[in-house]
């Protein structure tokens, strides 16, 4: 009797450490989500804006990068990366509610998005192994993983449903810099981030907390809404 009631003691306390880390990741995963979303309401909004033109993909994939490598790190889960992506992705979606805005200026951006994320958990999962750092070939095939997505994606779907022209993105100059010097830039900018994060491996110093994870995600969608 005392062996039962000792081994249901040890079952139900695993349970609740189960579920406490369950709610942790969950943190985790939303409040970095949450930040990236925040980010590409904002940065991405005013690089778009600007006079001169600049690669806005180059720079902002590199940013969620380092939310996404936040998310896997502080819960050393593989899919935190992905999941990561799919609630910036989905922030972005709030746009789709504004009549003012054309539906595949969102629907654009959250796509990418989401196969930025998916790359990465990919490229982690069978490329990088656990405690090595980033080798610059990793970072290349990151970059090229989604950008091939993005375009089996635009023929797939968006050429389809007539949401896009399909001489937009077959003209050599947009191949060149999409392919060529926007993924160079993210590759060299991950690559480079990746040494210093493997040079200085910190502890978490925040103190996840649902409800404060959950305040974040409500202000990100805010900002988004009101951008």
């Amino acid at each position: 009797m005392e062996k039962e009631r000792f081994l249901d003691a040890i079952l139900r306390q695993s349970r609740r450490i189960l579920t406490e880390d369950k709610v942790k990741d969950l943190s985790i995963i939303l409040f970095w989500g949450s930040i990236w979303g925040i980010l590409e309401a904002t940065v991405g909004l005013m690089l778009h804006a600007l006079p001169f033109k600049v690669p806005t993909g180059a720079i902002m994939f590199p940013i969620g990068y380092y939310f996404m490598q936040k998310s896997y790190r502080d819960t050393d889960h593989n899919m935190a990366m992905f999941y990561t992506s799919a609630v910036a992705a989905s922030i972005k979606l709030i746009n789709l509610l504004s009549p003012i805005v054309h539906p595949i200026r969102v629907l654009n951006p959250a796509a990418c998005i989401l196969l930025e994320g998916l790359s990465v958990a990919l490229v982690f999962k069978y490329f990088v192994q656990d405690g090595k750092a980033l080798k610059f070939i990793n970072a290349v095939s990151m970059s090229l993983i989604w950008r091939v997505g993005y375009y089996i994606m635009c023929f797939g779907i968006f050429i389809r449903l007539s949401m896009m022209n399909s001489s937009s993105i077959l003209e050599k100059s947009y191949i060149m810099d999409f392919f060529i010097k926007n993924g160079l830039i993210n590759s060299i900018l991950i690559y480079l981030y990746s040494k210093l994060q493997y040079k200085y491996k910190n502890k978490p110093i925040i103190k996840y907390h649902p409800v404060f994870s959950s305040s974040v995600l409500i202000l990100a969608i805010i900002i988004t809404w009101m951008v």
